[in-house]
């Protein structure tokens, strides 16, 4: 339960939200100020003395705590054995109780030779701003802050894609990127005309390409009992996009239908449906079923992306017998889709009677939402606002670890909710509290309500976080009237 909380303090005072510290905020593509920080094998590390003798300066932002970030450093290890001679590179901790020597025991365990520092007191506040970690900044050989990407990076091409760019012989002048820039893959494409072929209905004939950049990998042909269709190339690689798209024409009333089958790992690996460069549908999990895409009148292309972030070779997503349906035919496809109940406001509350709620605050600021159950089993509603898709949002009790659904099956049968009953009875019969979130990436969602079973759990929670250095107070709701 300790790391659960842990994990917990990661994802909501840190790793997704951080108060602004900034005075000299960091701009892309201007100067980044110099500093000056003790590595744990008490060297100093300069910015300015690393830019004399390479031609660029990477900069990783993170916490001994933080699971993302120790996610990265396998790869981050790699870039350094690769970069070294070129790429000065340095690993600072943002966390006041990350001492050297817990900072010198981490980097040990992981058997990692990255050169670390602690950050000191007033180093984020006064050289950059960060809201989440991991963060990665490149300053070029100009001393511009050429690119910030926040997020673990899974791949040692990615890192060459962050690094490359301001290394090119030809690099002249500052360029900075919102972006992690991809580099062309070496990887064979199916012409359109076989894409095409294996995507169609029968009797359909739109035309599919790949991306024409290549930068993102294909989809290839593929047979799946006896049906042709597509699949993604890019298996067993971390961190990448598949993706194939078509120019359709539709007249008033056209859907787009499409059948589907995939396994995919929840919370890291989907299909995004976009329909001019929007997306309008997001598939994760299990899918079988066949899906209908309404099509305003005009010209429109469609995608179909697979962002894969950990590597499957099995459950990939299966394309195929893509159509264009009007009149009646896309009436009855349209009528067939799931329907959702959406609310006015996102939340998620538990319904016992006598149940009472509050919130931990951080530094003034509420940062975790609580419940005292007064029991050892919690009635819970969730809801959702129309700006998420069920079928994209993630529903997690930590009770019970690798507890991780889809908001939409969670849908009661009558189709008016989405109830869920966590139990805090642990194995060996005792109560604990537990954590019910929910998740989702686009648009961007991040909420944790900590359910407890009496008024004792309050202070167990605040001796965790106060052994982690972070001092909270707990505000019932009363207090807030």
């Amino acid at each position: 339960m300790k790391k659960l909380l842990c994990l917990l303090l990661a994802l909501l005072l840190l790793c997704s939200a951080m108060p602004a510290l900034a005075a000299d905020y960091a701009e892309l593509g201007k100067p980044f100020q110099d500093f000056t920080v003790t590595t744990i094998d008490g060297e100093k590390f300069t910015l300015s003395k690393a830019l004399e003798t390479h031609d660029a300066v990477y900069i990783n932002l993170f916490a001994t705590w933080c699971p993302p970030c120790e996610m990265e450093f396998p790869y981050m290890q790699k870039a350094y054995e690769e970069y070294s001679g070129r790429v000065a590179m340095i690993v600072i901790s943002i966390e006041s109780t990350d001492s050297a020597e817990k900072l010198t025991d981490y980097r040990d365990s992981h058997d990692l030779t990255l050169p670390f520092a602690p950050a000191g007191s007033d180093w984020l506040a006064r050289y950059t701003q960060a809201y989440s970690i991991p963060v990665s900044m490149v300053i070029d050989r100009f001393g511009n802050l050429a690119l910030r990407h926040t997020g673990a990076v899974l791949a040692l091409d990615t890192f060459r894609g962050m690094l490359d760019p301001v290394l090119k012989d030809d690099y002249q002048k500052t360029e900075s990127f919102n972006e992690i820039p991809k580099t062309a893959l070496n990887v064979d494409y199916p012409s359109d005309e076989a894409l095409s072929a294996a995507l169609n209905a029968e009797g359909s004939a739109i035309t599919f390409t790949s991306d024409s950049t290549r930068r993102e990998y294909p989809f290839m042909p593929a047979e799946q009992e006896g049906q042709p269709g597509v699949s993604p190339a890019n298996i067993g690689i971390n961190e990448s996009l598949a993706s194939c798209y078509a120019k359709i024409a539709a007249q008033a009333g056209d859907a787009l239908a499409f059948d589907l089958s995939c396994d995919l790992v929840l919370g890291t690996n989907y299909l995004t449906l976009t329909l001019d460069g929007k997306k309008v549908k997001q598939f994760m999990g299990r899918n079988e079923r066949t899906w209908a895409l309404p099509l305003p009148e005009g010209e429109h292309e469609v995608g179909f992306v697979y962002d894969q972030w950990n590597a499957q070779a099995v459950g990939l997503p299966f394309l195929s017998r893509v159509r264009l349906l009007s009149g009646a035919e896309a009436e009855a496809a349209l009528a067939a889709l799931p329907a959702f109940p959406f609310f006015d406001e996102t939340n998620i509350i538990v319904t016992n009677e006598g149940a009472t709620s509050g919130y931990f605050s951080y530094m003034g600021q509420p940062a975790l939402a609580g419940c005292i159950l007064h029991g050892d089993t919690a009635d819970i509603v969730a809801t959702v606002t129309d700006a998420f898709d069920p079928d994209s949002v993630l529903f997690l009790d930590t009770s019970k670890p690798n507890t991780v659904l889809l908001l939409s099956s969670l849908l009661t049968e009558d189709g008016a909710a989405y109830r869920y009953q966590m139990s805090l009875k642990a194995e060996n019969g005792e109560n604990q509290f537990a954590i019910a979130a929910m998740e989702a990436l686009l648009p961007r969602l991040s909420m944790q309500l900590l359910v407890m079973p009496d008024e004792n759990s309050i202070q167990q929670v605040l001796d965790i976080y106060a052994q982690q250095g972070y001092s909270l107070t707990w505000v019932p709701a009363s207090a807030q009237e």
